[in-house]
This record gives structure tokens, sequence and C-alpha cells, in this order.
């Protein structure tokens, strides 16, 4: 009886992570393509000192492309 315990809590957590996983890699994107463009743009402001203009052209371009990939993401989870 004991041992039935944490295995079913172990089979719960498992399970919660199985079903955020998901919902977690489309944060993730959304994460990843701002954070990218937005390091892309600093990268080319340093090299044709042209600061701010590519930063903030590379965050925009991040933002609208990540929330593309986070809610293409969403609408796939919900199919």
């Amino acid at each position: 009886m004991a041992d039935e315990q944490p295995k079913r809590q172990g089979d719960s957590i498992a399970s919660s992570y199985s079903k955020a996983g998901p919902y977690l890699d489309a944060s993730w994107q959304l994460i990843g393509a701002v954070g990218l463009w937005s390091l892309v743009g600093w990268w080319l402001d340093g090299k044709l000192h042209t600061t701010p203009w590519l930063l903030v052209t590379g965050a925009v371009l991040g933002v609208g492309l990540g929330f593309y990939l986070f809610f293409r993401a969403l609408l796939a989870i919900k199919k």
C-alpha cells in the first residue's frame, strides 16, 4: 500500500508534464524568436553603427514572428 502512493503521484506528475509540454514549447518559440532577432539586430547595429535602429527592427520582427509561431502552435494543440 505504501509503495502505491509515490507511484501514483509520480504518474500524475509525468502526466502533468506531458500535458503542459505543448504549451511550454509554444512559449519557448515566442521567447526564442524575440531573443534571437533582438540579438541579430544588436549585433548588426554594432557592425554597421546604426544604433538603435536595427535592434528595434529585430525586436519588432521577433515579436511578430514569435506571436505567429505561438498562435500556430496553440491552434495545433486544439486540433
